[in-house]
């Protein structure tokens, strides 16, 4: 075979690939428009109480009388973390959420582990007084 019949041939079999991709995407909506299962509508009368749509001043009523749940730990350590330099701010992501070891850091980085070390130690020393200072400049 010469260059061009196979360059006639990669030609065909693409056009092919292609052809046989329009002709499965198209089977699979014609499939899924087929099976659509129908939408019951209910009445608002057939409704229990507890899916009626509220008032705003109910909802804030209700918003005021539940629990507070909101954690503001949370939020001042985010706001701590915030506050840190880019680079402690990767070393804690990769050392704490990526749950890379001190080496597998330096390695990723590419400088020594006791700077990894120290780098954490910088960070969660400053998170820790930013937390010990009670509050932040928000509150």
């Amino acid at each position: 075979m010469d260059y061009r019949q196979n360059a006639d041939r990669d030609k065909l079999r693409a056009e092919f690939t292609a052809w046989l991709d329009t002709l499965i995407r198209r089977a699979k909506l014609d499939y899924l428009r087929k099976m659509e299962i129908p939408v019951d509508i209910v009445s608002l009368e057939e409704l229990g109480e507890e899916f009626l749509p509220i008032t705003e001043d109910v909802w804030m009523r209700q918003l005021l009388l539940q629990e507070d749940d909101f954690n503001f730990e949370e939020e001042r350590l985010a706001n701590a973390y915030a506050q840190l330099p880019l680079l402690r701010k990767q070393i804690l992501k990769l050392l704490f959420v990526d749950n890379l070891k001190v080496k597998e850091v330096a390695k990723k980085l590419n400088c020594p582990s006791t700077y990894v070390s120290d780098q954490k130690r910088r960070a969660l020393a400053a998170l820790r007084k930013k937390l010990s200072e009670g509050g932040d400049e928000n509150g």
